[in-house]
This record gives C-alpha cells, sequence and structure tokens, in this order.
C-alpha cells in the first residue's frame, strides 16, 4: 500500500484517508488514432480542513478576494495551477490542479473536488479559443507590399527565408503564350506581357509559425519548451516539415482592400525601433513584443488606456489621419476617426480584455510623426490609484506604401486547430518528459519539456520492457477483436480550388486522399466485420498545381503554378494552405524566364530567370542529388511536374508511407488482438512506466494502449495490444 503525497504551487495538500486516486494512462488509443492523449487523474476530492482552505483561500466564500485583484475571488479557479503527486515521498508525476466546486454539509465547507492533468493536456488547453493573429508581436515585421519587395521575395533561398512569394495566384489564371505580346497574366517576357504583382501573396515558413507559437505561449503562459525531436530538428535533419511554408491568405482576392488603394495602413514601430518602455512604474502583466505589439494576460483584464498622444512634425500638421487601435483576434478596437496635427487622446474610457493590441495610423499621404507615446493604467477600482506603464517610439514616419502585417494576414484558423492539423499530418504524438534519467542512466536533455515525435519514432525510442507475468490477476480478462473500423479514409478538409475540385469530378475521389482497408494499399471491398469507418482529416486546402504548357506551341515548359479560386473560376477563401517551395533557377531544371508587371498596365515588367513555385512534392525529382519522393499526398498520386514525364508514381513518399503506414498496417494485420488484463503492479514499475514501453506475458511482447492505475493499491486494468 502506497503513501500519495498531492502538491499545488508547492504546498501539500491534505488528502481523506480512504481516498482512492486512479490515474489513466494513453498516448495513443488504436480505437480513435487521430487524438492525441495525455494523462489525467480522474476528479476525487479532499477535505475542507485548515491546510487547504488556506491553500484554497476559502473559495466557498466569495467575499474572500485576491490580494493583487479585488475583482477575483481569493482563488482564481479559472485557471489552472501547477501541481505534483509524490508516492512515499517520491516525485511521481508533474502536471496541474483544476479546482471543480467545493461540497458542504451543514452549510459548511466539507470537500474541495479537483482534477490533476498531466503536463501534456496544457498543450491543447492553453491555446484557448486564439486564432493564429494572436501571434502578430512574435512574428516577423510589417513588410512592405509594393512590386520591389513581391518581385524581390520570389527568388529568395528555401528553405532558409521566413518569408517568400509563390508563383500562387489568388484571381487570375497565369499562363504562358508564345504568340502574344501585350497580355495580362501571360508569363512570356515579351512587350507588357506579364502577371500583376498584386496576384500574388506572400507566404511563411511553419516552423517559424511554430516557433512563434512556442515562444508567445511559453513566455505569457508557461507553456514547457518544445523537444529537439520533430519541431525543433535543424532544416537538413527532417525536411519534411522544415520546408513547409504557409501562404498568408486571410481574405479572397486582394491583399489590399479596395478602401485602402489610396488610404494607406502603417503599424505603429514597424519602421523604426517600435515602442521603447520608458516608464519606472510596474510592467507586472503587460509586455510590448518586439516593440510594436502590447499583450495583455487573462485574468488582467481590467487595464484602461490612460493617455494616447501623437506629435506630428510641423510640416505636416494639415496632414488628415486616422488611429486605430487593432486587436489580434477580432479587429479594429477602436478607432479615433479623421484628425489633423497633434493629439493627445486622454483618458479613453474602455477597458482593454485580455488579448494582443497594437496601433494602425492610417492616411492617403506621408506623415512624420516626431514621438507617439502610449500609456496603460491599471485601475482596479475606480478611484484609486494603480500604476502606469509607459511606451513611446520616438521619430516614426507613416509610408503611403500598403504594409503587409503578417499577424493580420494569418489565415483564420485557431491555433489548436493548426497544430492538430501538422499533428495529423505527421502522425505526431506529445507528452511532457518527466524522466530525468533516460533508460541508459545519462541524464535525460529533455527533462521538463513538451517532447514531440512521429508515433514510430515514440515507439522504436527509449522504452523499458517489464514482464509482469507475475503480477497477473488470472480470475478474469479479455481477448478482443483488434479492428475496430473497416476502412480509415485519409485526406485534407479542403479539396475545393479549381483543379483539385475537378480532379475530385472526373475521378469520383478527392485529390491526395487515401482509403485504406490494410495489405498496404486502397482495396476495392472492405471487412465486413466491423461496421464503420474512421476518418482522418487534416485542417488545410490540398490544391492541384499545374505545369504549365505553351499555348502557341503545345509544349510543356518549366513553370508550375497554384491557381486559387473555387470551381467558378471566383476568388475563394478555403482552408489554409500549406505546400513545398521550389526555386527554380538557371541549373537543371532550368527556369522559364516569366514576367512580372510592376504596375496594373505592363509599362513597366520585370523579367525573372529564377522564381518560387508551389509543389505538392519536396522536390521536383525522386533521383539525382537532392531528389526526393517526400510529398504531402496521403495517396501516392501523380506528380503535377512530371504528370506527362517519366516519374509517374514514383513519389511515393507520401504521409501515410512515411508515417502511418507502421501503425496502421498492424491495425489492420488479422493477427491482431486486444488483451484486457488485471494486475498488481510494483512501485518500481508504476514510478518508471511510460507509454511506450513493453509489457512481457509468459515470452509474448504487448505495447501499452491504456493503463488504469490505483495509485494507492497498485491495482491496475491494462489494455495491451500484441506486436505483430
Amino acid at each position: 500500500m502506497q503513501k500519495l503525497q498531492l502538491y499545488i504551487s508547492g504546498e501539500r495538500i491534505d488528502l481523506f484517508d480512504d481516498e482512492q486516486v486512479s490515474i489513466s494512462l494513453s498516448q495513443q488509443d488504436y480505437k480513435d488514432p487521430s487524438k492525441i492523449f495525455a494523462e489525467f487523474t480522474k476528479t476525487f476530492t479532499i477535505p475542507a480542513s485548515k491546510e487547504n482552505n488556506i491553500i484554497f483561500k476559502h473559495y466557498y466564500n466569495f467575499n474572500v478576494v485576491s490580494n493583487t485583484n479585488p475583482l477575483v475571488s481569493g482563488f482564481d479557479a479559472r485557471n489552472k495551477v501547477e501541481a505534483s503527486i509524490q508516492l512515499n515521498y517520491i516525485p511521481f508525476k508533474e502536471g496541474f490542479v483544476a479546482l471543480n466546486g467545493v461540497d458542504l454539509k451543514d452549510n459548511k465547507a466539507y470537500a474541495y473536488r479537483i482534477t490533476f492533468y498531466g503536463k501534456t493536456i496544457n498543450l491543447t488547453k492553453v491555446f484557448r479559443e486564439d486564432n493564429l493573429a494572436v501571434l502578430t508581436g512574435v512574428l516577423p515585421a510589417a513588410i512592405d507590399y509594393d512590386d520591389t519587395t513581391v518581385i524581390a521575395k520570389m527568388q529568395v533561398a528555401v528553405p532558409s527565408s521566413d518569408i517568400i512569394v509563390p508563383l500562387i495566384t489568388h484571381t487570375t489564371q497565369a499562363y504562358y503564350d508564345s504568340s502574344q505580346t501585350n497580355t495580362n497574366a501571360n508569363l512570356r517576357p515579351s512587350g507588357s506581357n506579364g502577371l500583376f504583382f498584386k496576384e500574388l501573396k506572400f507566404a511563411i515558413k511553419v516552423k517559424t509559425v511554430v516557433d512563434a507559437i512556442e515562444s508567445y505561449y511559453g513566455t505569457n503562459f508557461n507553456l514547457p519548451a518544445f523537444s529537439d525531436d520533430f519541431f525543433n530538428m535543424a532544416d537538413v535533419d527532417n525536411p519534411a516539415f522544415n520546408n513547409l511554408y504557409l501562404w498568408l491568405h486571410r481574405k479572397k482576392g486582394n491583399v489590399v482592400p479596395t478602401t485602402e488603394t489610396t488610404i494607406y495602413s502603417t503599424q505603429v514601430g514597424s519602421n523604426g525601433t517600435g515602442f521603447q518602455f520608458t516608464s519606472t512604474g510596474e510592467t507586472l502583466n503587460t509586455t510590448m513584443s518586439s516593440g510594436t505589439t502590447l499583450n495583455i494576460l487573462p485574468g488582467y483584464d481590467n487595464l484602461r488606456t490612460n493617455d494616447l498622444d501623437l506629435f506630428v512634425l510641423a510640416a505636416d500638421n494639415t496632414k488628415p489621419y486616422t488611429v486605430e487601435i487593432i486587436e489580434t483576434n477580432t479587429g479594429q478596437f477602436w478607432s479615433s476617426g479623421e484628425v489633423t496635427g497633434s493629439k493627445s487622446f486622454g483618458q479613453l474610457d474602455f477597458t482593454l480584455i485580455a488579448g494582443n493590441y497594437y496601433i494602425n495610423i492610417l492616411s492617403k499621404q506621408a506623415i512624420e510623426f516626431t514621438n507617439i507615446i502610449w500609456n496603460i493604467e491599471n485601475t482596479l477600482i475606480v478611484g484609486v490609484p494603480g500604476w502606469i506603464n509607459t511606451w513611446e517610439t520616438g521619430s516614426f514616419n507613416h509610408t503611403t506604401t500598403f504594409q503587409f502585417v503578417i499577424g493580420a494576414q494569418m489565415p483564420d484558423i485557431k491555433v489548436i486547430d493548426f497544430m492538430n492539423g501538422i499533428f495529423r499530418m505527421f502522425n505526431l504524438t506529445a507528452f511532457y518528459d518527466s524522466q530525468t534519467l533516460l533508460v541508459n542512466g545519462n541524464s535525460n536533455p529533455d527533462y521538463g519539456k513538451i517532447k514531440i515525435q512521429t508515433l514510430d519514432d515514440f515507439y522504436s525510442t527509449n522504452f523499458n520492457t517489464w514482464d509482469i507475468s507475475q503480477y497477473i490477476s488470472i480470475d478474469k480478462g479479455q481477448v478482443n477483436v483488434g479492428l475496430p473500423y473497416n476502412q480509415i479514409a485519409f485526406g485534407y478538409q479542403g479539396v475545393k480550388t479549381y483543379y483539385a475540385a475537378q480532379f475530385s469530378q472526373l475521378q469520383n475521389d478527392s485529390w491526395g486522399a487515401l482509403k485504406y482497408q490494410g495489405s498496404g494499399s486502397a482495396q476495392s471491398s472492405s471487412f465486413s466485420a466491423p461496421n464503420k469507418p474512421y476518418v482522418i482529416s487534416a485542417p488545410f486546402e490540398h490544391p492541384q498545381y499545374v505545369r504549365l504548357n505553351d499555348q502557341n506551341l503545345g509544349f510543356q515548359i518549366n513553370i508550375q503554378t497554384g491557381w486559387f479560386v473555387d470551381d467558378n473560376r471566383e476568388s475563394y477563401i478555403g482552408n489554409p494552405l500549406l505546400f513545398y517551395p521550389v526555386l527554380l533557377t538557371t541549373s537543371t531544371p532550368a527556369a522559364t524566364s516569366i514576367a512580372i508587371r510592376n504596375n496594373e498596365s505592363g509599362s513597366t515588367t520585370t523579367t525573372l530567370t529564377s522564381y518560387i513555385i508551389p509543389s505538392n512534392s519536396r522536390t521536383l525529382s525522386t533521383t539525382g542529388a537532392g531528389g526526393s519522393t517526400e510529398n504531402i499526398n496521403f495517396k501516392n498520386e501523380n506528380n503535377e511536374w512530371n504528370i506527362n514525364g517519366s516519374q509517374e508514381g514514383l513519389f511515393s513518399g507520401t504521409l501515410f508511407a512515411n508515417y502511418y503506414n507502421t501503425y496502421i498496417s498492424d491495425v489492420f494485420n488479422s493477427q491482431r488482438r486486444v488483451i484486457k488484463v488485471s494486475v498488481f503492479l510494483p512501485l518500481s514499475i508504476i514510478y518508471k512506466l511510460q507509454m511506450n514501453d513493453v509489457m512481457t506475458i509468459n515470452n509474448q511482447d504487448y505495447i501499452i494502449n491504456t493503463a488504469n492505475i490505483n495509485l494507492i493499491t497498485g491495482k491496475a486494468t491494462l489494455e495491451l495490444l500484441n506486436k505483430v
């Protein structure tokens, strides 16, 4: 019989003498392989003792308030708090505790109901309902959206560049015709031929976005760092992920709204040193990340803007402008209306809720500001003095070039959905690494981090083997069928761009999708015993790209484009788009020169001999130096670049083949069984048990599907999968 100790924020909690605490463990459930599981304990109760009342600050009494925030009850049950479990005073698990409520007897507090969560669960909870735009302050700075910048970003090296421009058009279809000389969207360099640069949009490296997520939530919400197993590997060590880019497409059609063709927007702080903190007051709970974005943490959503002062250079005093405060998740939060000259917007009477804010200046003309000062006042109770934080820019210029604010142009997707999409594509699993030592006895470099691995890597590394034959309870057990569904369908939610939709209509199948029914490939018939399919769907758009033909001569040329419109050939918003960029240069395959219009009329054009094309495969060839079969289709489709060439069907390194095949083919194996056994595990196993451990029973090896362990008695119910 073990003794359990529970600590919340370093304080030991009193427990009932007869409290039975069971912890449920699962990393990847064969019945639901798209979900990422984490350890957790079921809700249990603790006494409302003197010590526990102090820790939970008499939560049952709502008249008790916080010392730091009188608007919040003494213990803030809206947030989880750091916690840990010890067995016989030896550290066992770290995580978080949530307070669920208080039980009363005779109108007095009797017990607190709490839930202990393993640390990985925080990976999903901490992202809340945040949209990717919340990362504005930690993403690369705003970038000018003009012909010079767009053309330059079409030619940068990949994947070493954070921001690029691929040859994907949002409205007009690009083509190539060697017989035409003065035509819009004709890529042939001749006369005023060319694609207008505003048909193109920037893209950002996916790893840069994941790094921003890790930084933002690590700084503001204590999210542990990610391990080096997948997201933080060097480019050359994990090119399948590190070469991916996200197209910055938040609205269909043009980047620049029609209202901003003459009214230009400049993010304050983006083209200088940014906002600089100058106050000597309290800085807690407000930060100005990267000098442009104000971050207000949850639980401190009672801050008021005290003063916003703008000082205009005397020569620009008559130029009208508008000031707006933007909240990155919801858009415009406040607008001044049109003003001129230096202005002081004192005592702005609204509350800044938790979120991320930045200031925009809008004007038709260039304006020079000698300084912009933003004061934030902490006002907990009206009439009670708080503290004031002050940031200022010094000299700042509003320009007449449209600024592409990376965060504001992020696709409209929640952070948690974006991360889940990456996990589903690459069949990743995540857990908090609480092991101080590796199996070989060396110090664990990933201790205290969120360890993120492909599922194959998870099961093949760092496991113990436990022979539990002697601990089995023989009075009962189960051997169950190992196949819970008759088919697994892999695919993308977005397959409605023009060519992908056309493919679906002609082939009666979704582009890049796979319906797996065993034997390593799609089958013509399914198993009859299981009665349902299972769907794994990534929340991204998956276009089919087009390698162009010369419409005059009819032969294929070295240009590949994306056309992001629907099957009615109209501008389309769709799902977020992930793709591989390939820089075509004078090397093999040599780029066919293309023309880009610097202005809409084509009176000025630029000829490019190198540029970035979009691709679903990481490279354009499976052979030769740098060749690869890797792609982001689930099914082995004919590659768009080689669709009329000699490599049809050779891009076999699909997401299914590289990341799912081993695990899923085992699930469909006719020899797979699921057994349930009752065991009494010794403390030596409970301390070290990991979900990638191997259990041996009578010389047969098993992997763990789920485990439910009573931490007091050691009695456990294990659901095991035989290794096949």
